[in-house]
């Protein structure tokens, strides 16, 4: 069922992913990768509230996921509390956790499934951890021209 719920999110059909999510953690309520992919899911469709309070859950369970820790930082960073994502942040770099990689890889992701504007919200943290980047900044000046 949770295969049902990532085709949904892929098919941007994020509300429907959600409501998959919602039954597979009925059954399995205190499963830290299935609360953190639910965070996604709302993290995606921008409702960061609700992805800061299922990853928080979810690190309750696992403390030792960096990449939960990215997407929390990012969910505060994307409400304003910067102090908070940076917190999040420190604690994912700790833990071993390449953040501009990250940024990079899901800008990529986003440009493949045709949503330029996340894919340039996302080489743009990308550029700003590393301005040397030039290619980062190519795709930027690119998808900027294509979205208009």
């Amino acid at each position: 069922m949770k295969e049902l719920g990532a085709i949904l999110c892929f098919q941007k059909k994020i509300d429907d992913a959600i409501d998959i999510y919602k039954k597979v953690l009925e059954l399995d309520p205190k499963n830290a990768e299935y609360m953190a992919y639910m965070g996604y899911l709302y993290y995606e469709k921008d409702g960061f509230i609700e992805a800061i309070e299922l990853f928080n859950k979810a690190l309750d369970t696992d403390p030792e996921a960096p990449f939960v820790y990215f997407l929390l930082g990012n969910a505060y960073s994307r409400i304003g509390k910067v102090v908070d994502a940076i917190r999040a942040y420190d604690l994912a770099i700790f833990l071993g956790f390449d953040i501009y990689d990250a940024h990079v890889e899901f800008a990529v992701k986003y440009e493949r499934m045709g949503r330029l504007k996340k894919a340039l919200k996302e080489y743009i943290a990308a550029y700003e951890i590393d301005l040397r980047d030039e290619a980062v900044k190519e795709k930027i000046d690119f998808l900027k021209k294509k979205i208009g």
